[in-house]
């Protein structure tokens, strides 16, 4: 009769226990932050992620906003700076060679760095038998240096524009790496930093002593 009330005893101890211990846990699963929220902030923003998941520890997301901070900063730059030196050649041209370059198209645009004037570049077209890249020679088409000098600065602001756009790439796929990145480890974080312990029930028949054995298993 004492071993029965024992044991009964020891069954409600434990199973109050356990209720116990599972009421705490879904409270806290109805708290916790969700991974997927925590992915597509991070997505959007680099660093969001991690500071929806654990605002007093998103170190980690920080870097990662300084990042993102840090390459726009740097696209813009690099897209302000290639059209300056663009809208440069289109008024040095404009200027010097006494042609409008608004309405032309790229092709146009380097051949009048190659040439003096428009008879020269056809003149060449001609010789090398490229009937077919003959400009037609109307006014909105002509261009003439006022000096080689001239022309060879607009080639070489052409040229700085293009290696500085050319750049724009490298530096937008940095950024949609620092996001996937940031989205990732902020998925895992929030996964990992609230992961419910695992709770387990199991009979014990020691002799004299029996009832049950609750085991909690907390991770870190």
């Amino acid at each position: 009769m004492k071993i029965s009330l024992k044991l009964q005893i020891n069954g409600i101890m434990c199973l109050i226990l356990s209720l116990l211990c599972l009421t705490v846990c879904a409270d806290k699963a109805m708290a916790q932050p969700e991974p997927g929220n925590a992915l597509w902030r991070s997505l959007i923003v680099p660093g969001w992620g991690h500071h929806y998941a654990d605002r007093d520890n998103w170190r980690r997301g920080q870097f990662h906003l300084a990042a993102d901070v840090v390459l726009i900063a740097g696209w813009i730059g690099l897209n302000t700076r290639s059209n300056r030196l663009e809208d440069q050649s289109i008024t040095l041209a404009n200027l010097r060679a006494g042609v409008d370059l608004d309405n032309k198209d790229r092709s146009f645009r380097l051949i009048i760095g190659d040439f003096d004037d428009l008879k020269a570049y056809n003149d060449h077209q001609l010789r090398s038998r490229n009937w077919n890249r003959l400009i037609d020679d109307i006014p909105d088409n002509r261009w003439d240096w006022s000096s080689s000098e001239d022309r060879r600065r607009y080639r070489q602001l052409r040229a700085d524009s293009d290696n500085v756009r050319q750049q724009i790439p490298a530096v937008i796929s940095l950024m949609v790496v620092n996001r996937v990145v940031s989205g990732i480890s902020s998925y895992l974080h929030a996964r990992n930093l609230y992961e419910l312990p695992e709770v387990r029930l199991e009979p014990v028949d020691a002799g004299s002593v029996r009832g049950l054995k609750t085991t909690v298993r907390f991770q870190f």
